[in-house]
């Protein structure tokens, strides 16, 4: 099965904003495991949906916890431990983002697992799915349930474009009658999708496998969202395992993002949208030109795209240029739709920005006035306006940082000391403890004061600090 765990995504200084979500560790491929670990295993459709109070909420107070939520079930089909027509699942509470969300009137497979006050819960991450995303599973059930022949290895072709680039209420298409290969250093076998894009090879033997199709001109066998292809994976003997394939396409937009004297910004978040989906709340396909001045959006299909630079609109003084639409316009209505005519067909674009915010750079000294202690130090530029600007090291205790000119800084250093210098510094002084970290003073800097273009930081030798006998 699936394990579970909560992770948290932390984007990159120029991604969006941070956020928790749930991400899922997939066990590695085996044999089937569906009713072997006490799972509640059925296709059902939700026939009620109620919020269960917590004992805090039933005394008033806040529930920090995901809201514990009760979906009644109609009972379909039973796969595995299930007795009777109707049965009660629980999502949320412990599980937190994990939580599944069923929808009234849906049909679901559902995987669910006892926890506390014996209840029926099910997460995201145990296999539970909505019943058109199991069409391949489905049969897989049927057949363990039945002592039938069950398949080693099976999943679903789709076409499919990168999630932030589907259509609006456009499924992916499934792709029929395509021969799937599945090859290792001994042996082959061969199948063809179905009407449904499902394909099934069984009896395969245990060791390390590649999957490959002959799929449609323009595209690449993969999974959404991966760059890359498919990687080969190990089965034991009696597998069985569930290896959903997506078909993607092959069109790129490469391109380079300018600023105003022409050269190639070394830092720039860039979002791609179809024409007329564009939202500024909403992200688009996500790409990043660095160092190498470029970027590129692969698994591109046919249509009009827009490409939009700093959607969020941040106030960088890394990067300082407020929100562009390709060419170089502030106004979405004036962007310039980018055109993918055929599949696999390759686009390059520049992309000029225009004037930036007004900044200037800032140089700081650091000086330790009884010398410098063994450790990690740290300099930071606080803005009350705009993003904190990053530092660049220039190296011997100088850094810089670029300031907004509209904008205060707070400019401050520290010291995280190596233990084993602080243990030393410490040895034969009586009732003497190092501290682990040593501040500098700090400076208010005004970015748009230009005659303050070099300031100094200073930190004190680590003194003691007096410990109890």
């Amino acid at each position: 099965m699936f394990r579970r765990i909560l992770v948290l995504v932390l984007f990159a200084l120029i991604a969006p904003a941070t956020s928790w979500a749930c991400a899922c560790s997939e066990a590695p491929p085996g044999t089937c495991p569906h009713f072997e670990t006490g799972d509640v295993v059925f296709l059902g459709t939700v026939t009620q949906i109620a919020e269960v109070p917590t004992p805090s909420q039933a005394a008033g107070q806040s529930a920090t916890a995901t809201p514990v939520v009760r979906y009644h079930f109609r009972v379909d089909e039973k796969f595995g431990r299930v007795d009777n027509d109707a049965i009660d699942i629980y999502s949320g509470g412990d599980d937190g983002d994990c939580a599944f969300r069923f929808a009234q009137g849906e049909q679901y497979v559902v995987f669910a697992q006892r926890e506390t006050q014996d209840r029926l819960f099910a997460t995201q991450c145990n296999g539970t799915r909505p019943a058109n995303q199991a069409i391949a599973l489905l049969p897989q059930l049927r057949s363990i349930r039945d002592g039938s022949h069950v398949a080693s290895v099976f999943g679903v072709l789709r076409r499919a474009d990168p999630p932030t680039l589907a259509l609006p209420n456009d499924p992916d298409e499934p792709l029929v009658d395509v021969p799937i290969t599945l090859r290792s250093r001994y042996d082959r076998f061969t199948t063809t999708t179905g009407a449904d894009g499902v394909y099934s090879i069984y009896d395969v033997h245990a060791g390390e496998y590649q999957i490959t199709a002959a799929l449609p001109s323009g595209t690449v066998l993969t999974h959404r969202g991966t760059v890359s292809g498919l990687a080969s994976f190990k089965i034991p003997a009696g597998a069985c395992y569930e290896f959903n394939v997506d078909a993607l396409p092959t069109g790129q937009i490469e391109g380079t993002v300018l600023g105003p004297d022409g050269k190639p910004l070394p830092l720039a978040s860039l979002e791609l949208y179809r024409a007329g989906s564009y939202k500024p709340d909403r992200s688009g396909l996500w790409t990043f030109q660095g160092s190498t001045g470029s970027f590129l959006f692969d698994h591109i299909g046919q249509g009009k795209y827009i490409i939009v630079y700093n959607r969020a609109n941040r106030i960088d003084p890394n990067a300082p240029f407020p929100r562009t639409f390709y060419p170089g316009t502030a106004n979405v209505a004036s962007a310039q739709p980018i055109d993918i005519t055929k599949d696999g067909q390759i686009v390059k674009v520049k992309f000029k920005l225009g004037d930036e915010y007004p900044t200037r750079v800032l140089r700081v000294h650091l000086e330790w006035k009884d010398g410098k202690p063994p450790g990690s130090v740290f300099v930071m530029a606080k803005a009350d306006r705009g993003d904190n600007p990053a530092a660049n090291v220039v190296g011997g205790g100088v850094y810089e940082f670029t300031l907004l000119g509209d904008a205060h800084y707070t400019i401050s250093a520290w010291e995280e000391l190596d233990p084993a210098a602080a243990r030393f510094i410490a040895r034969g002084r009586a009732n003497c403890s190092i501290p682990a970290r040593i501040n500098s003073n700090s400076l208010l800097v005004n970015g748009s004061d230009a005659s303050a273009s070099d300031v100094t930081l200073t930190f004190s030798g680590p003194g003691c600090q007096s410990q109890n006998p």
